[in-house]
């Protein structure tokens, strides 16, 4: 044992990573919230707009005056998903 040396590869170890889906939008949101059944989203703001039907600038003077959730998830960069619900069905 001690006369042979360990013979290492100089070769790159092969990629395990399969390649990407080609998946549509809608394919993708099904797959999101099969993913995350019980866990909180987290909404950008195009997010909350798309829902809401309201222009940012809306949903930022509505923040600031306190008639809308803040952002909280994310370090303040999103909101959560239940609590935009919360707000659209009237008791938030």
């Amino acid at each position: 044992m001690q006369d042979k040396q360990m013979q290492l590869s100089l070769q790159p170890p092969q990629s395990t990573r399969r390649a990407p889906e080609t998946l549509s939008h809608q394919e993708l949101e099904t797959r999101k919230e099969e993913r995350l059944p019980g866990i909180d989203q987290v909404l950008s703001t195009r997010d909350i707009e798309r829902i809401t039907g309201r222009h940012r600038c809306t949903i930022y003077r509505r923040v600031c005056a306190g008639t809308f959730a803040a952002k909280r998830a994310r370090g303040g960069r999103g909101c959560l998903r239940s609590d935009i619900e919360r707000w659209l069905t009237g008791a938030g």
